[in-house]
């Protein structure tokens, strides 16, 4: 019997060896919204997530039994989900427009859980939005992973195929960048 305090790796034994489909909903209640705001930020549209959302989740009840526990389930759920964008974005024929469109969103998501009732949110949507077009691709994929799917390096490392020292690299370059180009936001905070 599951309940909110069993694991995930429990839960995910109890789908795995008894097609526990209540096991299964309590995995997808935990995990959803993140789920969600990490395909929100790679297409760019509640649409596509959703459909994305729900085609990975389909995907993790049909390969669950495989799931060998070399990862945690998140890390393993994400990795299905970026798997699962890059099909519709190999579909779709445009990953640059995909992934860019949600930058601004992501970025504002996360801000908009911290005290920003003196920023000018819309401002700061286009600000982030222009600044974000200095990363990388490659810095960009880290940045939504490790601060927007809430992912350790450790994870995003395993999840986009790079060395951790690569991955650590393109955080720190991108965090650079954005600093020095959301820097006029620091000062009005400080106002």
């Amino acid at each position: 019997m599951c309940s909110q305090d069993t694991s995930d790796e429990d839960l995910v034994r109890m789908v795995a060896n008894h097609s526990d489909k209540t096991a299964f909903e309590l995995l997808v209640k935990r995990h959803q919204a993140r789920l969600r705001l990490y395909l929100r930020g790679l297409t760019g549209t509640d649409a596509a997530a959703d459909d994305l959302a729900q085609e990975t989740f389909f995907k993790v009840f049909r390969a669950i039994p495989k799931f060998e526990f070399q990862s945690s389930f998140k890390t393993w759920l994400m990795a299905v989900a970026r798997n699962t964008f890059l099909d519709y974005v190999r579909l779709a024929g445009n990953r640059s427009q995909a992934s860019n469109n949600g930058d601004a969103y992501l970025f504002y998501a996360q801000l908009s859980q911290a005290d920003t009732a003196s920023l000018d949110a819309p401002m700061l949507a286009i600000d982030l939005n222009k600044a974000l077009t200095l990363l990388s691709a490659a810095e960009r994929e880290v940045i939504v992973h490790c601060y927007f799917a809430d992912l350790t390096m450790t994870e995003t490392a395993f999840i986009l195929g790079m060395p951790l020292g690569t991955v650590k690299t393109h955080s720190h370059r991108a965090l650079a960048k954005l600093r020095s180009q959301m820097s006029a936001w620091d000062v009005a905070r400080t106002k």
